[in-house]
């Protein structure tokens, strides 16, 4: 028998409620009527008759969603601040990856991988470049599981692509009578590197994903 209770995580997850309060609250609703079935098939009631009663009990559908919709303390910080959650963080979430392996490489030079450099400089550039990806997956795959509005994770998935495709790490390896030099700059992105990002950070959705 189709559990009626579930019909109502999605309505609750839309209108922005976090998922963790729409587990909760489906799981307490779930005790309640399984509280009330034991009761009336104690009392002789057959198992069919006994949860078609216990749903009346509960209340209707709409009823059972008032409370919750009611109270925006259950609504979630990435339905508050959709822009925050799914565009400023996961762009601020890259400025810093991009910093910290930058350190990396410069605390790098200064130990025996310095002959090195070079290679973990293209492997920084690689991780620069999977970075967005990654972090655009994990942001419509978040906002799939919320029932939320894609606009803006696919708006971050967008920046971030954009962004990872203007930066340019030059490396350049340290010379017997020459020191080596890094560095990092933004540019105006190329056509195919900036095409090749946003399709692959929105391949989630040409998957026809869809959350558990």
């Amino acid at each position: 028998m189709r559990d009626t209770l579930h019909d109502l995580a999605v309505p609750l997850l839309r209108a922005g409620l976090s998922p963790r309060h729409v587990r909760r609250y489906i799981g307490e609703l779930a005790d309640h009527r399984d509280d009330i079935v034991s009761h009336l098939i104690a009392e002789g009631e057959s198992p069919e008759a006994a949860r078609r009663e216990a749903e009346r009990r509960l209340g209707s559908r709409d009823a059972l969603l008032l409370p919750m919709l009611a109270d925006r303390r259950f609504r979630s910080y990435a339905a508050r601040f959709p822009a925050l959650f799914y565009l400023v963080l996961p762009l601020v979430l890259q400025v810093v990856l991009v910093i910290a392996g930058i350190l990396a490489l410069l605390l790098a030079a200064g130990t025996g991988l310095r002959p090195l450099i070079a290679d973990l400089g293209s492997g920084l550039a690689l991780l620069l470049l999977a970075a967005p990806v990654l972090i655009s997956w994990s942001t419509i795959a978040a906002a799939c599981r919320r029932h939320a509005a894609l606009h803006w994770p696919l708006l971050g998935a967008v920046c971030g692509a954009a962004l990872a495709a203007a930066l340019q790490v030059n490396i350049t390896p340290p010379a017997p009578d020459a020191a080596g030099q890094l560095g990092l700059a933004l540019a105006m992105p190329a056509l195919l590197p900036l095409f090749t990002l946003a399709l692959l950070s929105l391949l989630p959705l040409s998957l026809q994903y869809r959350p558990e």
